[in-house]
C-alpha cells in the first residue's frame, strides 16, 4: 500500500528536479532572453505602443472643402432651430435641431445615398453608429432629416462626380450648442466589400481617421 509520505517524498524529489532543470545554466540564456523582451514590452505600453494613434483633425471653417478619395464635402452654414416646417421636423423641449447644410460630391464610378443604401453601396455617411460625418458629442444615429438643398423629394443619392447641395439635421441636447458654435467630424472612408458569393459585390463604407472638423457658427433658427 502506497502511504502518503512515499507520495509527498517523490512529489518533492520531482519538484526539486524541476527547479534545479529551470536554473541550470543551459537555460540561462533563456531567462535572459524572456527578461529582455518582458522589459521592452512594458516600456513600449508605458510610452502608449501598443494604443490606437490618435489622429489630429485639420481645423477648417465653412467654405472649406475636405476632399478624401471616396467623397468630397463642404460646410456651406448650419442653424440651430426648434423646427423644420417644410420637412415635418420638430424638437422637444430641451432639444434643438441641428441644421447643416453641405455640398457633398461623391468621388466614386457607383451612386451613393445619403442616409441610406444605394443599389449595392452603403455609405454611412450619416443615421448609422460611427457616420463618417458626426457631430462631436452627438450620437451619430441621431440623425433625423436628409434632404436636397432644392427642396426636392425622395431620397438623397449622389451621383459620380456631381456636387450635390444636401440638407443634414441631427437632434441634440440644447445645451450642448449654447455658445452657438457647431463642430462637424468629417471621417475618412473605407471601402469595404462582402465576403460571401451573394453579397462578394456588395460595397460598405466603414469610419476610418478623423480627417477634419469644420466649425461654423450657427444661425438661430425659430
Amino acid at each position: 500500500m502506497t502511504r502518503v509520505a512515499d507520495v509527498t517524498g517523490r512529489a518533492r524529489s520531482i519538484v526539486s528536479r524541476a527547479a534545479r532543470t529551470a536554473v541550470s545554466r543551459r537555460l540561462i540564456p533563456v531567462w535572459i532572453t524572456g527578461g529582455a523582451i518582458a522589459v521592452l514590452v512594458v516600456t513600449v505600453i508605458a510610452f502608449g505602443g501598443l494604443d490606437r494613434s490618435d489622429t489630429t483633425p485639420t481645423p477648417l471653417s465653412a467654405g472649406d472643402e475636405v476632399r478624401m478619395p471616396l467623397y468630397a464635402v463642404t460646410v456651406l452654414g448650419a442653424e440651430l432651430t426648434d423646427e423644420v416646417e417644410e420637412q415635418s421636423l420638430s424638437a422637444d423641449p430641451g432639444e434643438t435641431l441641428v441644421v447643416i447644410s453641405l455640398q457633398l460630391e461623391n468621388l466614386t464610378n457607383l451612386p451613393i445615398g445619403v442616409g441610406r443604401g444605394a443599389d449595392m453601396v452603403v455609405s454611412r455617411l450619416v443615421g448609422v453608429d460611427e457616420s463618417l460625418l458626426s457631430l462631436p458629442g452627438v450620437e451619430s444615429a441621431k440623425t433625423v432629416g436628409v434632404w436636397r438643398g432644392d427642396g426636392s423629394a425622395g431620397s438623397v443619392v449622389l451621383q459620380p462626380g456631381v456636387p450635390s447641395e444636401v440638407t443634414i439635421a441631427w437632434i441634440a441636447s440644447k445645451d450642448a450648442f449654447a455658445d452657438g458654435v457647431v463642430n462637424l467630424d468629417v471621417y475618412d472612408a473605407v471601402e469595404t466589400r462582402g465576403r460571401v458569393i451573394l453579397s462578394a459585390d456588395h460595397i460598405n463604407w466603414v469610419r476610418g481617421d478623423l480627417a477634419a472638423r469644420i466649425t461654423v457658427d450657427a444661425e438661430e433658427g425659430r
